[in-house]
């Protein structure tokens, strides 16, 4: 085998690492972003949910996913019609080479069309 060919399965194989080490995390923020929506849509149309509530409601989904959040990271505003939620986390990966870190910040907002302005 030629050097050429030993340096292409090297960079193949550095490429697939990196790529199984990354995807993960970006996927798992995906999955939040997509529950903070359904969370938000949910509680613009359900008056007894509380700003508490979905706080409560985010730290489950968080856990659920394995994303580790602290509580001052997740930041939930209620008023009348309208729900916004906002969360702030870091995930180092480990690259064995160097070690990346990740900045993510999902968000997801709704507001009760039926609701008078």
């Amino acid at each position: 085998m030629s050097f050429s060919g030993i340096m292409l399965i090297l960079v193949v194989a550095a490429i697939l690492f990196a790529a199984f080490k990354l995807l993960p995390p970006y996927i798992d923020n995906y999955r939040l972003q997509d529950s903070l929506d359904s969370l938000a849509r949910n509680a613009t149309y359900t008056a007894s949910v509380t700003e508490a509530n979905l706080h409560k409601q985010v730290m489950e989904e968080a856990r659920l996913l394995g994303i580790l959040l602290e509580p001052n990271q997740v930041v939930v505003r209620k008023s009348g019609p309208t729900v916004n939620i906002s969360v702030r986390y870091m995930i180092t990966v480990d690259l064995l080479v160097r070690q990346m870190d990740l900045n993510f910040e999902p968000s997801a907002g709704n507001r009760n069309i039926m609701a008078k302005p």
